[in-house]
């Protein structure tokens, strides 16, 4: 099992796994991070800290502003792949570093 991870929402700490998060999206100073029962919460940090806190071997950023847990994608092309319904996007600099985290067998 993982090490949970806590976030502040309403003066109170939640609890999280993992696990449970499909991705990260950041607008701003603000990083959305969105669990798999479709529920999300906003924390006022980068998204390079927020992945400071989660395992690296689980989530992959994909592009400056977005990072997805290897655990919900669907499919990936070249320039986006898929988490749950939603479509997210690769930069051309993380691709490599994206294939690269995936176990592909060829």
């Amino acid at each position: 099992m993982l090490k949970p991870f806590f976030v502040w929402q309403d003066k109170k700490l939640i609890r999280l796994d993992p696990v449970d998060v499909m991705f990260l999206k950041t607008q701003k100073n603000y990083t959305s991070i969105v669990l798999s029962n479709n529920t999300y919460f906003m924390v006022r940090t980068s998204l390079s800290n927020a992945l400071k806190k989660l395992p690296s071997d689980l989530f992959i950023k994909t592009h400056r502003s977005w990072a997805a847990s290897i655990l919900y994608i669907v499919n990936v092309e070249r320039d986006t792949l898929r988490v749950g319904e939603e479509e997210i996007p690769i930069a051309r600099q993380y691709y490599k570093e994206v294939i690269e985290q995936l176990n592909v067998i060829e």
